[in-house]
């Protein structure tokens, strides 16, 4: 198990830099005004005060004991801070000031990890040191590069407490993170950094160390406004930026209108909502458009995390948006069980404040780390359908409860070698027949690696995890050709679910025509339509015209556009095909649902793009071949740019990205926010789905449990709790950003599958019946809404009107009816 240094950088406590070589920055008074004189009396008092603190200094060599017993014990509880060995023997050396800081480091993160301080005591703030021409040799203490978190701990003398931990305090894991360990020569980097430093940046370091005295709020206030500033003349000078993009006035930022530059057209930067009191989203666009640059201060907040599969399209995508890009840290191999590790997954370099991340699926646990304004594009859990075996496994639970006639879009499948017996009893079967040709996958692989089609028993592995499946050996052929589609499918929520489709896709070839020879087989330049095993054919054709029937890959309009002149029922196709990605999404549902109500604080944060893979058969009947949960975004010719660019930009949009205050971001938690930007512009976590009130949960269990009801699940919107507010206002407001997205689940016909549900979910029921009510006559709905929106009601937690409590609504049904069987009664 190791220890990464980097990892407590972000905990870094500013310490009097120089150490030993403190008498290398002597500094002339006469240059000095007696502010100055006194702030650098300070530094040197701190030098020589650290030199001599023999209660909380350490050796070295004893740092790395303790950090030793660390590894060696998992199960250390968090007294053991006071076991931390101190150096009592003032004979023996004591650390630099830089070794100081990084011990005290140690300590505050094991402090902060063992719940003995809670993270909002730790006070986030920007680095202002200027930039040394040293930056190269960084360490945990000194770190002078601009935009890089850095921390204040208020009150140093917690770290020297004896009686913190109370008897309550939870059992800590030991910390596994990185084996970067700072030696000594790090330190001595950090010496030649300090020597390096000019007068300026001396005087910098001791204006810093005098306002730990002040509020940490109001230095935080005076440092931001300082730096909005100075950020504001730059940007002043520049001629990307108009007169307006420095007003922070929300009738210019929330206009929605469209104006041209040239052949470019330009929107606002947000996207106003339909309702009042409701935020507006981040607008992104392709790049044929632009948008009109924001304000500084929300500029600032716009920061997306990179990660190693950040594809160029969705870089470029938030780019254009304002977004400013940060690295990210990847540490999901060092993060096995506890919470309080995933916080480092997540964790930037330059910080956790970022509103976005494109990156690769985590492990559940790791969502519990994602603060509420934050969006990642997976779902926990997703894996269901990602892999092919139990994709397979929940298609089959499926089939057996309801019917195999309702879910057969999927073909024979089994899961070897756990089903090696059933499958050699079916494979004799079909033996004689022309229908033994199977294809082999492995369960978790992509772009087509491992995938070969077999017709012996010989050629099947018997003891490796395989997917062995009936291979469609009666394709649909276009001009000889097999081939199958790549569909963009994005799910906003899981509760209640919101399923969308791309009206744009893929159309992957197989480079070599086909046969269904048994010799032909091992050609996987015939039988296979990857691009990835496809483009190493002499004979693979490109096309860069996504309106073009060319090449070997199409646009999927382009297909439609060729099956329609040919008379084909495209229309009934596409029916089928939301059938079957319908049904396939719910199959993993329940699962999803679970992990995700468990690991995630705002169901707002997750969502999740899939690749969905269909192949035709020669009656145009659909079969899903697999699932992607990070499809290839890859853009290496223009149809592939044109298509997905669309697609990202459109999905973007739909996500509804909000800018949070930047209280939220610095002081998370805290009762002291101050917001600093008109309201009505940032995020505000009371338009979100939260927890339930007494109300909202006795409606909830009574819908849930009489949904077979037709008629009472009509009296579902009867009364409209501020839950259902906040729920519908979502859907509405996400709906009108959906771009080239069309919602496939909930519709007016998307009745019929609440049976598939394992469980009945009340949010499901209540957008079916919205929808059903409200779907011919959108403007109406939106505007019952609004007038809700206007009086509030929709932020009130819990109900304060009583024509919005659900329990008052049911005491004046049942006077009622306890009145008229009064009066059939006396009659």
């Amino acid at each position: 198990m190791n220890l990464d240094v980097s990892l407590v950088r972000s905990f870094a406590v500013p310490v009097p830099s120089g150490g030993h070589h403190h008498h290398h920055h002597q500094v002339s008074s006469s240059n000095l005004t007696g502010t100055y004189q006194k702030l650098l009396q300070r530094r040197q008092d701190l030098c020589n005060s650290a030199k001599r603190s023999s209660e909380i200094t350490t050796t070295f060599e004893q740092t790395v004991t303790f950090i030793d017993q660390l590894k060696r014990n998992q199960h250390r509880t968090a007294t053991d801070i006071n076991h931390i060995p101190h150096e009592n023997n003032n004979d023996k050396k004591t650390l630099t000031p830089q070794q100081l800081s990084f011990q005290l480091n140690l300590k505050l993160d094991h402090l902060i990890r063992t719940r003995v301080i809670e993270r909002n005591r730790v006070i986030s703030r920007a680095n202002t040191l200027p930039r040394s021409p040293m930056k190269s040799k960084i360490t945990p203490t000194i770190t002078p590069r601009e935009n890089l978190n850095r921390t204040i701990l208020s009150d140093i003398s917690l770290l020297r407490q004896k009686n913190v931990v109370s008897s309550s305090t939870t059992t800590s894991n030991t910390t596994m993170l990185k084996d970067d360990l700072a030696d000594k020569e790090s330190f001595e980097d950090n010496d030649e950094i300090c020597e390096e430093l000019g007068e300026e940046e001396n005087i910098n370091f001791m204006q810093q160390q005098a306002a730990m005295d002040k509020d940490p709020f109001e230095m935080e206030d005076e440092e931001y406004e300082a730096e909005l500033e100075e950020e504001s003349l730059r940007s002043s000078e520049s001629d990307l930026d108009t007169d307006n993009s420095f007003s922070l006035d929300p009738a210019l930022l929330l206009s929605d209108k469209t104006r041209r530059v040239g052949n470019t057209e330009v929107r606002s930067g947000l996207i106003p909502s339909l309702f009042t009191n409701v935020p507006p989203t981040v607008r992104f666009c392709t790049e044929n458009q632009r948008i009109e640059p924001l304000p500084l201060p929300l500029r600032k907040m716009l920061k997306w995390k990179m990660s190693t599969i950040t594809p160029n399209v969705v870089k470029n995508a938030v780019t254009r948006s304002g977004f400013r890009l940060i690295s990210g840290k990847t540490y999901q191999n060092k993060i096995y069980a506890h919470e309080s590790y995933c916080y480092y997954f997540l964790l930037g370099d330059e910080g956790n404040d970022w509103l976005g991340t494109w990156s690769r699926h985590m492990k559940p646990i790791c969502f519990k780390a994602i603060r509420e304004y934050q969006k990642v594009n997976h779902f926990p859990g997703s894996f269901q359908i990602g892999r092919k075996d139990r994709l397979w496994r929940n298609l089959s639970h499926m089939q057996a409860v309801h019917s195999r006639r309702e879910f057969d879009f999927v073909p024979q499948t089994f899961v070897l070698p756990a089903d090696l017996l059933l499958f050699k009893r079916v494979f004799e079967e079909l033996t004689d027949t022309k229908e033994s040709k199977w294809i082999i996958k492995p369960p978790a692989s992509a772009r087509g690696q491992g995938i070969r089609v077999i017709s012996k028993m010989e050629h099947v592995p018997k003891k490796r995890p395989v997917i062995v499946q009936k291979y469609i050996a009666n394709p649909y052929l276009i001009n000889g050709h097999k081939f199958d589609l790549r569909l963009y499918v994005y799910v906003t929520s899981h509760d209640p679910l919101r399923i969308y489709l791309f009206d744009d896709g893929l159309t992957r070839f197989a480079s070599r025509k086909y046969s269904s020879s048994v010799k032909s087989l091992s050609d996987r330049f015939m039988h296979l339509t990857n691009y990835s095993i496809n483009r190493y054919n002499s004979e693979y054709k490109t096309n860069n015209d996504s309106g073009a029937c060319t090449g070997h890959k199409w646009s999927l309009k382009a297909l439609w556009t060729y099956l329609k002149k040919r008379d084909l029922d495209v229309a009934d196709i596409m029916e089928k095909i939301k059938d079957l990605i319908v049904k396939t999404i719910i199959s993993a549902d329940a699962y999803i649902n679970v992990l995700t109500k468990a690991n995630v604080r705002r169901k707002f944060s997750v969502h999740e793009l899939f690749g969905f893979d269909v192949i035709l058969d020669e009656q145009c009947k659909p079969y899903i071949v697999e699932v992607n949960i990070s499809p290839s975004l890859h853009s290496n010719s223009p149809l592939d740019i044109s298509v997905k660019g669309a697609m990202i930009a459109d999905l973007l949009n739909l996500s509804g990205f909000m800018i949070p205050d930047r209280r939220d971001i610095l002081y998370e938690g805290s009762a002291r926010r101050k917001p600093k930007l008109p309201k009505c512009l940032i995020f505000d976590r009371r338009v979100l789905p939260q927890g339930l009130s007494t109300d909202e949960k006795l409606k909830h269990q009574h819908f849930a449990q009489r949904y077979h009801d037709e008629q009472s699940r009509r009296n579902i919107l009867d009364v409209l709790t501020p839950d259902d507010l906040r729920i519908l206002i979502e859907s509405e407001d996400e709906y009108s950003r959906r771009g080239s997205f069309e919602r496939i689940f909930p519709t007016n016909q998307t009745r019929k599958y609440l049976k598939y549900f394992e469980t009945p979910r009340y949010y499901n029921l209540l957008l079916n019946e919205w929808i059903s009510k409200y779907s011919r006559m959108e403007e109406r709905g939106v505007a019952l809404l609004n007038t809700y929106c206007k009086k509030g009601i929709h932020l009130q937690h819990p109900a304060t009107d009583q024509n919005h409590m659900w329990t008052q609504y049911q005491k004046l049904q049942g006077h009622l009816s306890h009145r008229d069987n009064d009066n059939t009664n006396g009659s």
